[in-house]
């Protein structure tokens, strides 16, 4: 399944130029990589998030909703928890332990932070610590509690939870609705709590509440608003990510009735942004009572229909690939539902819009994905397995080891992996003019600055004993 339909519309394009550029579009959209899950741990069923300290030991740390944490390092699954906290929490339904980061001084400060419902069913934020950050160990005796929510009307679900840091070093967190159907109590729209929204907090704060309010929040300088919120409108955004290399914002709402949504936001456009719930279920509309007018909401890039063919009934968000085992996976964003057994793969598509596309019969039941020091991506299942996702092995060598990222370029920097040797990269327009040339006179991997060319389609080429060409897209 794919938002482009490219055959119908060639007949339409009689210039021979325009013709060309539409079919290396759909060449692109067409080639899309096919994923793999590959079991990496079993029997391991109530796992929900996989995280990594950044601390170059690559450790793989494993959070299970029963308020365990255990580490995975060089094939093995420690039994000795990192962290135990199952007698502080409660552990049944959408209740546990939810989510975990670590600090990004963690390799000198050894702080990390979870995200669980209390013996209360309180939503709670806390602070851990290991004595010693490269050890495996933390001290349970460490923990204190930045804030604790009480659920509205008792419910037990939508209570959201994912842990992220920003490039900026604050701590970004989401937080369901609160619960119930409909966002009964419309929190999400309401600017005095917490629920349904996005926070970004500054917790290099020793003292309590151990956190403070960034100068630039949003709302900082709102009468009658939390100056905790980044964003708001969500439903239950149970797992989202930060591109590592843009520093932009994917995450999955889970829906109400009928739509489940991945919602993209450049990070420059991310303060403040309105995602719309309870007014909207995705971008059709929901419950317009006391709403705005539409252009004020920010709308899905991709949304499916329950049902078990092409959609689902919950989805879990997940990351953009920048790894480097699989080659062909480079830039994608992976996401998947938990009940049906989809995945979708999402890549701009190079006229402003997002290529889409379904990959069925994944693994059943995958509640959350994660990432390693590497970039390379993992995906926990309640099925007892956690998977690592890559694609197929007879697609991972293009061109015997030559190969750029990204092809869709927005930064000026491209990555060339060679393995054969080349003496010139250059950049070819459709017209055939050469409009850069950089010597390499090398092989291996190396980064190429190219120049500010105007948004189109180009050709790379690699000159050498045999000259290489590689399509790419400039944002």
């Amino acid at each position: 399944m794919s938002y482009t339909i490219c055959k119908p519309a060639a007949i339409f394009f009689k210039h021979f130029f325009l013709l060309h550029l539409l079919l290396l579009l759909c060449s692109l959209i067409n080639a899309q990589p096919k994923l793999v899950f590959t079991p990496l741990i079993k029997n391991i069923s109530d796992a929900v998030d996989i995280k990594n300290a950044n601390d170059s030991s690559k450790r793989l740390f494993i959070v299970r909703q029963s308020g365990v944490i255990n580490i995975y390092q060089y094939g093995v699954l420690s039994t000795r928890p990192f962290l135990d906290i199952h007698d502080k929490i409660i552990y049944q339904g959408e209740q546990g332990l939810f989510s975990l980061v670590f600090h990004p001084g963690y390799k000198n400060n050894g702080l990390f932070f979870i995200w669980y419902s209390d013996k209360k069913g309180d939503v709670t934020l806390a602070r851990y610590k290991a004595s010693d950050p490269g050890g495996d160990v933390a001290d349970p005796y460490s923990g204190v509690v930045l804030f604790s929510l009480s659920k509205p009307g008792g419910y037990s679900n939508h209570n959201g939870g994912c842990l992220q840091f920003g490039k900026d070093g604050y701590l970004y967190l989401t937080i369901g609705d609160g619960g119930g159907i409909g966002d009964p109590y419309s929190n999400a729209q309401n600017m005095q709590s917490l629920f349904g929204k996005m926070i970004r907090i500054d917790i290099n704060v020793q003292n309590a509440p151990y956190y403070a309010i960034p100068v630039d929040n949003p709302f900082i300088n709102t009468p009658n608003a939390r100056p905790e919120i980044f964003a708001l409108g969500l439903r239950n955004p149970w797992r989202w990510s930060f591109d590592d290399l843009t520093g932009d914002i994917w995450f999955g709402d889970v829906g109400q009735d009928t739509w489940e949504e991945i919602n993209f936001t450049r990070y420059a456009e991310a303060s403040g942004a309105n995602y719309g719930w309870h007014c909207y279920e995705g971008d059709e509309t929901y419950n317009r009572q006391n709403c705005v007018q539409q252009s004020n909401y920010r709308f899905p890039v991709f949304k499916y229909k329950h049902g078990v063919n092409n959609g689902g009934f919950s989805v879990i968000g997940g990351y953009v690939y920048h790894g480097t085992s699989f080659p062909l996976l480079k830039g994608y964003y992976v996401c998947a539902d938990y009940i049906s057994g989809n995945a979708w793969l999402i890549h701009p598509n190079g006229t402003g819009n997002w290529a889409v596309t379904i990959q069925n019969n994944v693994a059943s039941n995958i509640v959350s994905f994660g990432e390693d020091e590497s970039g390379e991506l993992y995906a926990a299942s309640q099925n007892g397995n956690i998977y690592q996702v890559g694609t197929t092995n007879t697609e991972e060598q293009p061109d015997k080891g030559n190969y750029i990222f990204p092809t869709f370029v927005d930064n000026g920097n491209i990555t060339l992996v060679m393995q054969d040797y080349f003496e010139y990269a250059s950049i070819i327009d459709m017209q055939g003019h050469q409009l850069f040339q950089q010597r390499l006179a090398q092989s291996g991997t190396m980064q190429l600055k190219i120049p500010s060319l105007a948004t189109g389609f180009y050709i790379l080429k690699l000159s050498g004993t045999q000259d290489k060409k590689f399509k790419i897209f400039i944002k």
